[in-house]
Parts: C-alpha cells; structure tokens; sequence
C-alpha cells in the first residue's frame, strides 16, 4: 500500500513547510532548547513517510495537523479571555497573530489531507 497525493501543490508546499519548521526547530534545539528535539523528530519522520510515499503519510499527517490546531487553538482562547477580562490588547497582539497562522496552517493541512490524500494498493 501507498499514500496517493492527489494534489501536487499540497505535496511540495507540505515537504516545504516541514522543512521550514525544521529547520527553525534545529535552530532552538542549538540554541539549547532541548524540548524542540521532539519537533525534530516528528518532522524528521514526516519527511520520511512523505518521500517514500509510506502508507502512514497519511495518518501521520492527520494527526499532526489536529496537534497543530489544538496548541495554537487553547493559546487563542487564552488571549481571548485575557482580553475580556480587562487586559491591553497591545502586548498581545504578536502572539495572537503568531497563534492564528499556525491554526490557520494546522487547519488547511487537516482539510487537504482529508480530501487529497489516498491510500491504495502498490500496483
């Protein structure tokens, strides 16, 4: 069996975005932020069932997608409440943004795996 990428765009735009994220993930474990270690090796597996076209691509993909949505996503309802209650938007504004994009990301990875991505058998 192996993972079908209906979509080519999907496919590149997925394995630069990954790379991406690596490397600024490699970046902070150098920086002597271990816990980004863990981040390196998910992408670091993503990129391996990515290319080999594995028939877990697409499991692995769905489910860092919703990983990648529930962070970003309690962050933004955090801001939100801080916000109602009182606190200056100001001082939050970069972190807010910063959180939307990476739900928004998580999100249009979550709904192009779900409906571009196939698993089938080797023919």
């Amino acid at each position: 069996m192996e993972t079908v990428f209906k979509n080519k765009w999907f496919y590149r735009l997925l394995i630069i975005y990954i790379f991406l994220i690596l490397i600024w993930n490699t970046y902070m474990v150098i920086s002597g932020n271990y816990l980004g270690l863990i981040a390196v090796v998910i992408e670091l597996t993503l990129l391996y069932l990515l290319f080999n076209k594995h028939r877990l691509a697409k499991m692995a993909i769905h489910f860092w997608a919703i990983i990648m949505m529930v962070g970003p996503g309690l962050s933004i309802i955090g801001k939100l409440i801080k916000i109602a209650t009182g606190d200056d938007l100001n001082f939050m504004v970069d972190s807010l943004v910063q959180n939307l994009l990476l739900f928004t990301f998580g999100l249009l990875i979550y709904y192009f795996n779900k409906k571009t991505v196939f698993v089938r058998g080797r023919e």
